[in-house]
């Protein structure tokens, strides 16, 4: 790898939301291949900026620089070895065209392939040397067009995360982080969890248009059927926050209704901690199926059609549970650890030193 090339990342650092890990993954990832990287940010309206990530990018050495004049931005980071947009649409071909890079690469972090984002990503094409997908079932999709690849988000928590033993007795224990808001499925989870007769415990955290609710249920301990409500927490407090919730966890739940989901950050962090996960067979999930990601074996990801998310939850709390954590663990290691996830996306940059 030439000692003198550089990386420009243009990327948003919400406070809540699968961006930002994605952005500070890529980096850590990404630092031993290129000479000096840098991170353009986008403030992405409704989401909020996190102050902390921005601080961890610097704290590594990668530089910040606010998205507030293209063309300046241009003059100062002209020809760069590699860009990368992740996501960010609209913006993304403009400074592709105005940092005329060596390569440039877009990559598309959700299952959407309406008309009009084919269309879309037809047109980034003519701007980018490749679009690369979140995940197999979306690169499938799309046609496996030229200039077209997959390669899945890093993800992996230090070492020590999955240390913890995880809590398997007592009343079935159920999870879900995420956006609280109806597509996500959160209400679908709430309804359950509000008519079922089974006594058992729902875990969510996140924050978003359902919390209103959450917080009301989870003060009511009247029903056999417990919300507990842990909030939001802040990218920087990540590890610990998720080190405590899979502990108190037996299955992860990801009810999507919106067929737009890619594979979320939460399923293969739920994997390294050893738990299972029962998820929607929705847009970029269903990735789970296909033998590029396995397919994943009995007892870790299990899919289920929409429609029948319910049934499936109700056969959940009577199932005795067993112990699948090592299987989780496996499965995780072997698909979407830092060495394999990096060795991909290396390929992709052509970043091999």
């Amino acid at each position: 790898m030439n000692p003198a090339s550089s990386l420009v990342i243009f990327s948003s650092l919400p406070r809540v939301g699968g961006h930002t890990t994605t952005t500070l993954k890529l980096c850590e990832i990404l630092v031993p291949a290129f000479a000096s990287i840098t991170v353009i940010v986008k403030e992405i309206p409704g989401h909020g900026h996190s102050s902390a990530a921005e601080e961890q990018l610097r704290h590594t050495g990668i530089r910040t620089v606010p998205c507030t004049n293209p063309l300046a931005l241009a003059r100062e980071f002209r020809r760069p070895q590699t860009f990368l947009a992740i996501g960010m649409r609209h913006l993304s071909p403009v400074l592709s065209l105005l940092l005329h890079p060596r390569q440039s690469i877009y990559y598309h972090i959700t299952h959407e392939l309406s008309p009009d984002i084919r269309r879309q990503l037809d047109l980034y094409r003519l701007f980018f040397s490749k679009i690369v997908f979140l995940s197999p079932a979306t690169f499938a999709l799309y046609g496996h067009a030229r200039q077209t690849d997959w390669a899945v988000q890093p993800t992996q928590l230090p070492a020590s995360f999955a240390s913890k033993p995880i809590l398997l007795q007592g009343i079935p224990r159920l999870g879900f982080i995420g956006r609280l808001n109806p597509a996500k499925g959160t209400n679908l989870l709430l309804d359950f969890i509000a008519a079922t007769e089974v006594p058992c415990e729902l875990h969510i955290a996140g924050s978003g248009e359902c919390e209103h609710r959450i917080r009301e249920m989870a003060a009511d301990s009247s029903r056999p059927g417990r919300v507990i409500y842990h909030g939001s927490f802040q990218p920087d407090l990540r590890v610990e926050f998720l080190q405590t919730f899979f502990s108190q966890i037996e299955t992860l739940c990801v009810p999507s209704l919106d067929d737009r989901e890619g594979i979320p950050n939460v399923i293969p962090e739920a994997l390294q901690a050893g738990v299972p996960v029962l998820a929607s067979n929705t847009g970029g999930m269903r990735s789970f199926a296909l033998p590029e990601l396995g397919p994943a074996p009995a007892g870790t990801v299990t899919l289920v059609e929409p429609p029948l998310i319910l049934p499936a939850l109700d056969a959940l709390l009577l199932r005795p549970p067993a112990d699948t954590s090592q299987l989780c663990r496996d499965y995780f290691s072997a698909y979407f650890s830092d060495a394999i996830v990096s060795r991909r996306w290396l390929e992709i940059l052509g970043a091999h030193n």
